[in-house]
C-alpha cells in the first residue's frame, strides 16, 4: 500500500479537500517551461522552483507530465486572432521543433515523462492528457506553469471543470505581468477556491520529502 502524503495547507482550504493524496492517485504537472517562454519572462528563479519540484517528485514516486505549447505553420482563428490583438508580445507561441519550443533541459524531466502538445492554453484540448491521466486514476494535481494567467489558469480550470482536485504552485509559474500573476492567483482562489488552491513549492516539497 502506498503511503499518503501530508495534506497541504493551502488557499484558501487545506489540499486535498478530502486529505487524501499519494504517488498512487497524484500527478505533478508542468506546464510551458518551454526555452522560448521562459526566456520572455525571465523565468529563470521559477524554471528552478519547477525543476527542485520534479526533482522532489521523482524521489516520492509521484509520476511527472509535461505540456508544450506550438503554433501550426496555418494560424487557427484563435491564433490570428492573438497576432491581430498583440497578446503574442508578451506571451509568445512557437513553431513546433524549434529551440524555442522545446522544453528547458534544467527541468530535469524523466526520460520516460509524457510530453502532450497542444496549440492554445488548455493543455486538455485536443490532447490525450484526460485519458492519460483517467487511465491511471489520478485525481490530484500540482500544477506550474508559464505564464499563470494564460497556460496554467487556462489549464487548471478545465482540470478543475472535469472533477481533479488541483492545487498552484505560487512560486513554479510567472505572469506576464507582476500584478496578472498575483491577479491570477486571486481569481483561483476566489469564492473559497472556484478554480483549486495555492501554495508554495516548500510545502508541496516537504510533504513529498517526508513521504
Amino acid at each position: 500500500m502506498v503511503e499518503p502524503f501530508a495534506g497541504i495547507a493551502a488557499n484558501p482550504y487545506s489540499w486535498p479537500f478530502d486529505g487524501r493524496w499519494s504517488a498512487d492517485d497524484s500527478a505533478l504537472l508542468i506546464l510551458g517551461f518551454q526555452n522560448g517562454m521562459v526566456a520572455a519572462l525571465d523565468a529563470e528563479p521559477e524554471l528552478a522552483v519547477a525543476a527542485r519540484l520534479v526533482s522532489a517528485a521523482q524521489a516520492a514516486g509521484l509520476p511527472v507530465i509535461a505540456s508544450r505549447r506550438g503554433r501550426a505553420e496555418t494560424l487557427s482563428p484563435v491564433a490570428a486572432r492573438r497576432a491581430a490583438t498583440g497578446a503574442d508580445v508578451g506571451d509568445p507561441i512557437f513553431p513546433p521543433r524549434t529551440p524555442e519550443w522545446q522544453l528547458a533541459e534544467a527541468l530535469g524531466l524523466p526520460s520516460d515523462a509524457p510530453v502532450f502538445d497542444h496549440a492554445g492554453d488548455n493543455a486538455f484540448y485536443s490532447t490525450g492528457l484526460e485519458t492519460w491521466l483517467r487511465q491511471r486514476a489520478i485525481r490530484n494535481l500540482v500544477l506550474a506553469g508559464l505564464p499563470t494567467e494564460g497556460l496554467l489558469h487556462a489549464t487548471q480550470r478545465a482540470a478543475n471543470d472535469m472533477g481533479f482536485e488541483c492545487i498552484a504552485i505560487s512560486d513554479a509559474c510567472k505572469g506576464t505581468t507582476e500584478e496578472r500573476h498575483t491577479g491570477q492567483l486571486r481569481v483561483t482562489a476566489f469564492g473559497n477556491g472556484l478554480f483549486g488552491t495555492v501554495a508554495r513549492s516548500d510545502q508541496i516539497i516537504a510533504a513529498l520529502n517526508a513521504s
